[in-house]
């Protein structure tokens, strides 16, 4: 795709059927822009170096909000969108949801931010004891 011309970059994106995400059935099949993939992949969480849940969230609607689609919710393109935005250990996160969890924005925005803010918060409360910790032990 990234050699592509943009014109003939849009693609159809349809729901994975053992997807943990349910989607009306008549919007199971959008042309999706193609720079909005590209926007949306450009812009990938990974939970390693991109690690803030709550900005990954406000970008990926912000880049979602620059595209409209006729006779299609925005709820709906985010839905079938956001998984595109994950790669390793969100992605597989994502891939090990039970199929039909998430049927709506809110409860997917809610469960990603449940599993990955905890870790980002916990994570930082560990390296700032250690820190914490170092300094004590330099007096």
């Amino acid at each position: 795709m990234d050699d592509e011309p943009m014109r003939a970059a849009d693609r159809v994106v349809t729901s994975t059927p053992s997807s943990a995400i349910t989607i009306l059935e008549t919007t199971n099949e959008i042309s999706i822009k193609g720079n909005h993939l590209t926007l949306v992949k450009g812009n990938q969480f990974d939970d390693r170096t991109k690690t803030n849940p709550h900005k990954h969230i406000h970008e990926f609607l912000g880049i979602c909000d620059m595209f409209k689609y006729r006779n299609t919710e925005n709820e709906d393109v985010r839905l079938m969108m956001f998984p595109l935005s994950l790669i390793e250990e969100a992605k597989t996160w994502m891939d090990e949801l039970n199929k039909g969890t998430i049927k709506t924005w809110d409860e997917l925005r809610t469960a990603f931010i449940s599993r990955f803010f905890r870790q980002l918060f916990l994570t930082d409360s560990l390296e700032k004891s250690v820190l914490f910790l170092n300094m004590k032990m330099n007096l």
